[in-house]
């Protein structure tokens, strides 16, 4: 559904990634692994469409295009979580894209964003003020946000950073639903073994992709080695 094809992408005369070839298929959920300064939230963002200079990069299926397809969950500490709305106005931003600017919500957009906020279990909350939210909390407002948006493609950026053991089970147990229902689930992460254990599409990136596989492909000790060393070696299609 999503790709991108020899993409180099640089700030100033830093090379952040270079000649990334990956693609993301429905029904599948996709971790992004790598050190800091590794290029994984740089390949997202050119994904969503935040580096609009690296598009012709970028590939979608015919038909289809970052604004009507995406649903985005940026990292949490990108946010201002002083500004005053509540769980539930939050959630409703997810359905500006359909609404537009100067449409009210209707009874529709109500029932899904009620049944986001269920989904992801903080229908409770929907009153509260999200500078009140727990960390865990407000990445679930996020996901509530992205869902409402229905989009075929979900991409997330560290949605697990913030968060305790029991709510990193609990979103990587709600991701794995939204793929299994037939959408791209893309998220980038330090966790590794969480990856293994829930997503079907590994890619281990240090500048450039070290290896893009399943699970049992990808992780090798000497993949991890090239992906978490100072020195990264490049390119590898992995081997089982």
């Amino acid at each position: 559904m999503l790709g991108v094809e020899h993409l180099t992408v640089k700030y100033g005369s830093q090379v952040a990634l270079e000649d990334a070839t990956v693609r993301f298929e429905a029904g599948t959920f996709s971790a992004i692994i790598g050190p800091n300064g590794a290029g994984k939230s740089t390949l997202l963002r050119t994904l969503v469409g935040l580096l609009p200079d690296y598009g012709d990069a970028v590939h979608f299926d015919a038909g289809h295009t970052a604004q009507d397809c995406i649903s985005y969950v940026p990292q949490q500490q990108t946010l201002d979580w002083g500004f005053p709305v509540t769980v539930w106005d939050t959630a409703m931003m997810g359905r500006t894209g359909r609404l537009g600017w100067l449409r009210w919500p209707g009874r529709a957009d109500r029932e899904r964003v009620a049944a986001a906020l269920k989904e992801t279990g903080v229908y409770d909350l929907r009153h509260r003020h999200i500078g009140a939210l727990s960390g865990g909390q407000r990445q679930r407002v996020l996901l509530a946000r992205m869902l409402v948006r229905d989009g075929h493609l979900l991409l997330l950026d560290e949605p697990l950073t913030g968060v305790d053991a029991t709510t990193q089970e609990q979103l990587m147990a709600l991701l794995r639903a939204q793929a299994d229902k037939g959408r791209a689930v893309v998220m980038v992460t330090h966790d590794l073994e969480q990856a293994r254990r829930w997503c079907d599409h590994l890619i281990l990136i240090n500048r450039r992709v070290v290896a893009d596989g399943t699970p049992a492909e990808v992780y090798t000790p000497q993949n991890i080695e090239a992906t978490f060393s100072t020195s990264h070696l490049g390119h590898t299609h992995a081997e089982a």
